[in-house]
């Protein structure tokens, strides 16, 4: 099945309907066993017949199909129904020994007791007096005196570890995770070389040390897939430039640093099969820095579909190979048909071979051949790519083609530049002086993230759901197809690029947004921001997210230029790390804080901004109402503890909680209160016989699982809003909340999946508005 386009396409069905069993057998479908039986044998005669009939490939199709999604099938419910996986679900407390895979990270940096989560593997498990032995994979979860113990435990480390069993999502390749209550004694060192590449990976973030902070943090991610240094906000700009491949390990990047390394083999003499040894040496050191993880394996095959097609043949290899390493990858780990970085690293892999070598010989008819390949890579993987990251994150970056294309002449050098200093760490100015220059090879990656993400129109909201997914689809179809005859005249391709700089310096917000609105929970990713309309062109607002970027984008959208007042209901990073900025910028005459002054950090940082404009700084009491135009403030609830241990749940209990009346929109505001703190409201608001009736209640701490359910009632709300980020890594909003409101008839709606969410009352009736638009984050 070799066509025109020189390329064989003989195993593109194999391919496909491996990655159809594999996801097919991962989906914990569970059927009963004489339907199972009778769709093997069902498929068995139908390829049968086909074979008979002379139509081998697609006879060959329909039993890779059934046995990859059997194999697949069979390990699922093998590692779902496991003896751990069973003392999980009934919530066991045990004594596990596991082996650390994964860097221990911390969850969130403004929460406190902090939490530590690493992936492991379960060597042994003992519950209840039995004793299983295994080698699963498993996640780790701990906070308090454990999280302290584990934080920089090196990963090799084998370890004992106590604490409750709870299950993992049925589609993952976890059957369950562990939160540690307790370390016991037994402890045994990494093997050598898990040591040797600690060693290098610590050294490396040593040799950066000397470099600026952004240079420092980027190195170690562009080179291992270290990101545990990267800020927030670079993180944010590399996600609207499209540049986020670049700070994981995915096989666009290892591609990219195969071309600096062949064409260094080449320069040094090197020809025939000796360039390819030098490369697959590379693809060696570089999985085995970046720890041999699935995301690794995934990003080994693809740099080696793009060894294939720029060091070892073109035209038919290219395609074949990428199908090959399609296969063998289902086969090996069929949970990666579920991977978003699977998808995309295919779709950009078929790009490249499809798409960019025939875009390359057409640019090069009137330009520079180096010039036309750095513009035809990038062009062919983002659109291939772009109606998958579409799906994911409801938005089109227009900004993403020029940034890789600019970034992409420094990613691989940088990577080798790094993978060098790695090699060097046991001579420590050696590494220093090649980590500095590699620092300043990725400080032009740094500013053309900057650049881009300050574009107004950098990225743009796209329609949600199956209907969005086709126009996606279809808009990157017909593009493809222009882009066929566009890039063979100079002119049409200047005409084009002209219209998308220009339309890069203009954003449209949604289509009518925001319409009329009273109220606005703002999506800033896991965190919380609701503007509340006090008049035209300004609003009160309720904490201001995790980062000043989202919290100001969603004002400017809504036409806010004046914030009199501020309310921070509790000091967590992910409710007042974007403060700062809107205080500096509004220059809210009051701010409105709980009586728990707590992280002092986040405190400071508050002070100064409002020391800085001249903002009043006050402390929310019960029963106290402020007025601010259509806008009146009900503070139901504020708490300061007397006691001297201070944690994160008492921090979240310490939130103002408060009502909002926005003209005749009543709206409960309870910050992250708890349990506790949701239990003090209900009895503050009675002695001050307060009255919590309100149209619509925003869930507390994002939804999470610990909730009251009398409080979850006492308004009485119509609507439910969860203000979450998108794949947070605490489950907010849960099943489980989810579930209560519903069965208290409120109609739900959350930041994570709707976007910006507006509401307004008209005629004693709710018009809520999304922009279908999330963060990501």
């Amino acid at each position: 099945m070799a066509r025109r386009d020189g390329h064989d396409w003989r195993l593109v069905p194999l391919a496909l309907a491996a990655w159809i069993g594999a996801w097919l057998g991962t989906a914990a479908l569970r059927p009963a066993d004489g339907v199972l039986m009778a769709c093997v044998c069902g498929a068995g005669i139908v390829a049968w017949r086909l074979w008979r009939k002379g139509l081998h490939w697609a006879a060959a199709t329909i039993v890779v199909l059934m046995v990859v999604g059997l194999s697949a099938g069979a390990r699922e419910w093998q590692l779902h129904h496991s003896a751990p996986a069973n003392w999980a679900r009934q919530g066991s407390q045990g004594v596990a020994r596991v082996r650390v895979t994964g860097d221990p990270r911390m969850l969130d940096q403004g929460v406190r007791p902090a939490i530590v989560m690493f992936d492991a593997t379960l060597l042994d498990l003992r519950v209840r007096g039995e004793e299983v032995a295994t080698s699963q994979a498993i996640r780790v979860f701990a906070s308090g005196e454990s999280a302290s113990g584990l934080a920089d435990t090196p990963v090799g480390t084998s370890l004992e570890l106590r604490g409750r069993l709870v299950p993992a999502d049925p589609a993952t390749p976890l059957a369950l995770s562990l939160r540690v209550t307790g370390i016991g004694a037994w402890r045994e060192p990494p093997g050598p070389l898990d040591l040797l590449v600690n060693s290098m990976r610590s050294g490396l973030r040593v040799a950066t040390a000397h470099s600026p902070p952004l240079q420092a943090a980027l190195v170690p991610s562009l080179t291992v897939g270290d990101t545990s240094a990267v800020p927030d906000d670079l993180s944010d700009q590399f996600r609207v430039t499209s540049l986020s491949h670049l700070m994981a390990v995915s096989g666009a990047n290892l591609t990219l640093m195969l071309l600096v390394v062949l064409w260094t083999a080449r320069a040094l003499g090197a020809r025939g099969a000796w360039v390819r040894v030098i490369g697959v040496l590379g693809i060696g050191l570089f999985v085995v820095l970046c720890r041999g993880e699935p995301s690794v394996v995934r990003a080994a095959a693809m740099g080696l579909v793009g060894l294939v097609s720029i060091g070892a043949g073109t035209g038919r290899g290219s395609l074949r190979a990428l199908a090959l390493a399609v296969l063998g990858l289902m086969i090996l780990d069929p949970w990666l048909s579920r991977s978003w970085g699977f998808a995309l690293s295919v779709a950009a892999c078929a790009g490249l071979v499809l798409l960019s070598s025939r875009w390359t010989a057409l640019l090069a008819t009137w330009m520079p051949r180096g010039l036309a390949e750095a513009a035809a890579v990038p062009l062919a993987a983002q659109l291939a790519t772009q109606p998958l990251i579409t799906a994911m994150s409801g938005q089109v970056s227009l900004v993403g083609v020029f940034a890789n294309m600019a970034a992409a002449p420094f990613v691989g050098p940088a990577t080798v530049l790094g993978l060098v200093a790695a090699c060097l760490v046991w001579f420590p100015p050696l590494a220093a002086a090649v980590a500095w220059v590699a620092g300043w090879v990725v400080q032009p990656i740094i500013w053309v993230a900057q650049t881009g993400a300050g574009l107004p129109a950098a990225s743009l909201t796209w329609p949600a759901g199956v209907a969005g997914s086709a126009l996606s689809i279809g808009a990157s179809a017909l593009l493809i197809l222009l882009f066929g005859r566009i890039l063979a005249r100079p002119w049409l391709v200047v005409a084009f690029t002209l219209v998308v700089v220009g339309g890069l310096l203009v954003r449209p917000g949604p289509l009518g947004w925001p319409g009329p609105w009273q109220a606005v929970f703002c999506d800033v990713g896991q965190g919380d921001t609701t503007v509340l309309r006090a008049s035209k062109g300004a609003a009160v607002v309720v904490d201001a997210g995790p980062a000043p970027g989202p919290a100001q984008r969603c004002l400017d959208s809504l036409g806010v230029d004046d914030v009199p007042l501020l309310v921070l209901t509790h000091f967590h990073a992910d409710h007042v790390e974007g403060a700062p900025s809107l205080i500096l910028r509004y220059r809210p005459r009051l701010i409105l804080i709980g009586g728990l002054n707590s992280p002092a950090a986040a405190v400071r940082s508050i002070e100064a901004a409002a020391a800085a404009v001249g903002s009043r700084i006050e402390t929310a009491q019960p029963g106290q109402v402020l007025r601010v135009g259509d806008v009146s403030w009900h503070t139901v609830s504020v708490w300061n503890p007397s006691s001297p241990a201070i944690d994160g749940q008492t921090e979240n209990n310490a939130s103002v909680v408060g009502v909002a009346e926005v003209a005749g929109l009543r709206i409960l505001l309870p910050g992250d209160v708890e349990p506790d703190g949701q239990r003090r409201a209900l009895g503050q608001a009675a002695e001050a016989g307060m009255v919590l009736d309100a149209d619509v209640l925003k869930l507390p701490h994002h939804g999470s699982p610990n909730q009251l359910e009398e409080f979850l009632a006492a308004p009485g709300a119509k609507v439910a809003v969860a203000s979450a980020g998108l794949r947070n890594d605490y489950g907010h909003p849960s099943a489980k909340t989810l579930r209560a409101v519903h069965l208290l008839g409120m109609s739900t709606f959350r930041t994570d999946q709707q976007g910006s969410i507006a509401i307004h009352l008209e005629d004693d009736s709710l018009g809520i508005r999304v922009t279908g638009q999330n963060s990501g984050r």
